[in-house]
C-alpha cells in the first residue's frame, strides 16, 4: 500500500517529543546558571560590606589607586570589578548612606560628572547607550555603604541581554581586574573627563 506508514508515527512523535523535552531541559538548565551566577554576584556584593570595617569608599588609598576625576563634591573613579571596559563609578565625597540623604548641590555634581563620563567613555570605548545603576540598602545588594552611581556604557547595537549576563558573570568569576589594566583605563580616562558641560 502507498502512502504514509503510519505505523511508525507513535515511534517518530516520541523522538519528536523526547527532542523537544531535551531542548527544553537544556534551555532550563541553561537560565538557571545564569540565574545563579548573578545570585552569587549580588551575594558577593551584599556580604562584602559586613567584612569592610571602614568604608572604602572614604579611604584614600582605593580613592587614590581608582580614581581619574574629581571635583568639590564628586569622585569618579574606576570600579575594581568591572563588567565591561566602561564600567565606572560615580561617588559623592561626603559620607551619606542613601540616595535621599544627598543635598541638591550634590546631586547637581553628581548629574554633571555622570555626563562627564558619558562623554568620555564615547570618546574612549564608542559606547553611546548606558544605564546608571544605584542601590539603597544590603537587601538590594548594595555592596558599600556609601551612596554610589554605576555607569556602565555600551556599544550602539549591543542589545544581547544574555551577553550582559554572562559578563556579569564572568567579572564576579574573573576576580579583581589588574592594577595595570585599571591604570591603562585611568590614563585613557582622565583627559577625557576634561570637558566643558554647556549650560542646560
Amino acid at each position: 500500500m502507498n502512502g504514509l506508514n503510519l505505523s511508525k508515527f507513535p515511534v517518530l512523535l516520541g523522538i519528536h517529543m523526547s527532542n523537544r523535552f531535551i531542548h527544553k531541559r537544556i534551555v532550563s538548565i541553561s537560565i538557571f546558571a545564569i540565574a545563579a551566577g548573578a545570585l552569587l554576584y549580588l551575594l558577593k556584593a551584599s556580604g562584602s560590606s559586613v567584612s569592610q570595617p571602614t568604608c572604602a569608599f572614604c579611604d584614600k588609598t582605593v580613592i587614590n589607586r581608582q580614581k581619574f576625576y574629581e571635583d568639590r563634591f564628586v569622585i569618579v573613579m574606576c570600579t575594581h570589578q568591572p563588567i565591561v571596559s566602561s564600567h565606572f563609578l560615580i561617588i559623592p565625597k561626603r559620607h551619606v548612606e542613601r540616595l535621599e540623604l544627598l543635598t541638591q548641590q550634590e546631586l547637581t555634581h553628581v548629574h554633571q560628572a555622570i555626563e562627564k563620563v558619558r562623554q568620555a567613555s564615547q570618546s574612549i570605548f564608542e559606547t553611546s547607550p548606558y544605564f546608571i545603576h544605584q542601590k539603597n540598602g544590603r537587601e538590594v545588594g548594595q555592596s558599600v555603604p556609601h551612596v554610589h552611581f554605576h555607569f556602565i556604557g555600551k556599544r550602539p547595537g549591543d542589545n544581547s541581554t544574555v551577553r550582559f549576563v554572562a559578563k556579569m558573570i564572568w567579572a564576579y568569576l574573573r576576580g579583581p581586574v589588574s592594577p595595570e589594566k585599571m591604570q591603562k583605563v585611568i590614563e585613557k580616562m582622565r583627559p577625557a573627563m576634561d570637558v566643558k558641560l554647556s549650560a542646560p
